[in-house]
């Protein structure tokens, strides 16, 4: 399984270029004289959404063959080329069957931006993509042993307009 966006995890309802209308009135009576005043105003919203952009490597060739004790290494990048910055992306990965996270690699805990500066981002491993406890790596809280934990998870705070970044990490294959 490729790293993935979980489903239902956006909040966008409308698409990018909707242009919303949203309109207050307020009338206001002088008491008993039968006259009335009446005000109104609108404001216009044009809807502009991110676009989040996920992809899944190795680094390598592009067939790699492992045996048993060797080791894989994985980039997961993603990117926004939408027209308004996303916060809070949640990126999910669930290890290949027979595989165990044994590691971060060289710029693991890093995204790196098109401008060159980077920002840590924290690994977390679990045992379910859908529920459970997430639980931090380097944290020295090993409650969960990494071989029976598959699914790796790291929240970017913030992406901009046009900028991207990668995490990569090593996998032992059984």
């Amino acid at each position: 399984m490729a790293g993935m966006l979980m489903a239902g995890e956006s909040a966008a309802f409308l698409n990018t270029g909707t242009l919303l209308t949203n309109s207050a009135s307020a009338t206001y009576s002088a008491g008993g004289q039968g006259s009335s005043i009446s005000y109104s105003a609108t404001a216009k919203i044009l809807v502009a959404n991110p676009a989040v952009f996920l992809w899944k490597d190795i680094n390598g060739p592009t067939c790699v063959t492992a045996s048993a004790g060797g080791t894989i290494v994985f980039s997961i990048c993603f990117s926004n080329g939408g027209a308004n910055s996303a916060f809070n992306i949640t990126v999910k990965d669930k290890l290949p069957n027979n595989t165990y996270w044994i590691g971060l690699a060289t710029y693991s805990s890093w995204w790196i931006d098109l401008t060159g500066t980077g920002q840590q981002l924290t690994t977390f491993y679990g045992q379910s993509s859908s529920g459970g406890t997430w639980y931090p790596v380097g944290a020295g809280q090993n409650m969960c042993p990494v071989a029976t934990c598959p699914f790796l998870q790291w929240v970017v705070p913030s992406l901009g307009v046009g900028k991207s970044g990668c995490v990569e990490f090593m996998v032992s294959v059984n």
